[in-house]
């Protein structure tokens, strides 16, 4: 991994000479624009392909971007070319992996943008899923993480460059990425949010002041029309869209599906992240600190998204995890033992069946209640949609866990996948804790429609339904 020269700033020193807003601060209803916008930046805005495509080329080596009439789009792996996760002192355990942002994944972008008669303010909504794509194809979410409360960046989650890594193993920015100002120019913008409006720098293109900014850190300049800033406090980027989006589950919809190797892992208090490099291609090194002593992560990731995980502790003693990138194993990381031969508990669930006598894929004889576009193929999103639906539906205290008593006798849940989860509790459980968190629920449900995604596109169409019923696709170990 190269490692740029001035362009490696300190985005934590940067945003602290701003006055930095507090966690509780960010809980106001939706954005109320401050007066009214001029009569030009209600309309169209129609950008051309020649100054998009100017934002992405000095990352043209690694970010692509192509244009229909009404989108434009980013394939990335969304690896940037800059030290990752330095600096983080609230770690979940997770580290950098490519992510396959392309073809049907890739980033779908308005190129001209329209103003919304509502716009909505990510202080109360769209705490899940990016809202930003930065010019170097990471994408950028929310400051405030999915719970809807804590500030990642005063939480002490992200690194020097204003990012971590996601339970899919996703490397993404939750701030304006300032450092890449250096790269694209004081011109441009350092990113997009998604209803397709630039966000720049501290400053206007013209390097005056940003001044009058409204609710969503936006304003309309004759000479650029509306667009985002980067500010030093909350929000840090664009505090929500000015333009029209599709809200779905707590996220911008359609966007991207990160795909991790492994299930979700979880916080590992007191880990402070001292180091991290690429020791060959596809090979890594992190290194924490935790209780005065240096522990190593050293995994390796291949194409075929199977992966390889070694933890080594101070003593030199070292357990491996390896994951097949289909059949995901239990995850976790540090000083846990080694789970190569332990019982994953990945069962398949049982199948409906058909009038022939063949075992029928859950997924296909639920595919009528699941496919909400009623196109006859069942998307990654829809079957997500559906998976956060049932499992916010049973979670009433909002723990982010489901105990027998909320999906055995509590509320009931109008969704194909509610039944699902207490005909399979036991299987979902992959520790057995008799607790089932969200990212064992979206791990098996998630791995039925892998394994009949023959192509790895995203989608299901009945020819894979087809094909895939009675058997699964082979998995490496």
């Amino acid at each position: 991994m190269n490692k740029p020269g001035s362009i490696f700033l300190a985005v934590g020193s940067l945003l602290m000479s701003g006055t930095i807003s507090s966690a509780h601060q960010h809980q106001a209803g939706d954005a109320q624009h401050q007066g009214n916008a001029p009569d030009s930046a209600r309309e169209h805005c129609n950008q051309t392909e020649a100054s998009i495509s100017a934002v992405f080329a000095p990352f043209s080596s690694d970010v692509s971007v192509r244009f229909d009439e009404n989108f434009f789009y980013v394939e990335s792996t969304g690896f940037p070319d800059h030290p990752m996760m330095i600096g983080i002192t609230a770690w979940q355990q997770q580290v950098p992996i490519p992510q396959p942002y392309s073809g049907s994944n890739a980033w779908r972008i308005p190129r001209k943008p329209i103003p919304a008669a509502n716009p909505l303010s990510a202080k109360s909504h769209f705490f899940r899923g990016a809202i930003a794509l930065a010019a170097n194809g990471v994408p950028i979410f929310n400051p405030i993480k999915n719970d809807g409360r804590t500030n990642t960046f005063l939480a002490g989650e992200l690194d020097e460059f204003g990012g971590h890594s996601g339970r899919a193993d996703d490397y993404h920015y939750h701030i304006a990425p300032i450092h890449l100002q250096e790269a694209v120019g004081q011109n441009l913008p350092v990113a997009y949010a998604l209803d397709g409006y630039p966000i720049y720098g501290f400053d206007e293109p013209d390097g005056s002041p940003a001044a009058d900014l409204d609710s969503l850190n936006g304003h309309h300049t004759p000479t650029h029309g509306y667009h985002y800033h980067a500010t030093k406090s909350y929000p840090y980027l664009n505090g929500g869209f000015y333009g029209e989006v599709t809200e779905r589950d707590g996220q911008v919809d359609p966007q991207p599906r990160a795909r991790g190797p492994r299930p979700a892992t979880r916080p590992l208090r007191g880990a402070h992240i001292t180091a991290y490099e690429g020791l060959a291609e596809n090979r890594y090194l992190l290194t924490y600190r935790l209780k005065r002593a240096d522990h190593l992560v050293r995994y390796t990731f291949h194409p075929d998204r199977s992966a390889e995980f070694e933890f080594v502790a101070p003593d030199g003693s070292s357990t491996i995890e390896t994951y097949d990138g289909k059949s995901r194993r239990n995850g976790g990381g540090g000083n846990q033992g080694d789970r190569r031969n332990g019982s994953s508990r990945e069962r398949s669930p049982r199948r409906a069946e058909s009038q022939t006598g063949a075992r029928e894929p859950w997924l296909k004889a639920h595919l009528t209640e699941i496919d909400h576009d009623e196109n006859g193929l069942l998307s990654a999103a829809e079957l997500a949609a559906e998976i956060d639906r049932t499992f916010t539906g049973y979670d009433r205290n909002e723990d982010g866990n489901l105990v027998s008593a909320e999906y055995r006798k509590g509320q009931k849940v109008r969704s194909p996948l509610a039944g699902f989860v207490v005909q399979h509790a036991t299987d979902i459980d992959q520790n057995s804790d008799e607790i089932i968190t969200r990212a064992e629920f979206e791990s098996n449900v998630m791995r039925m429609f892998e394994r009949l995604d023959a192509d790895d596109d995203g989608t299901i169409t009945p020819d894979e339904f087809q094909t895939q019923s009675g058997r699964t696709k082979p998995t490496r170990s």
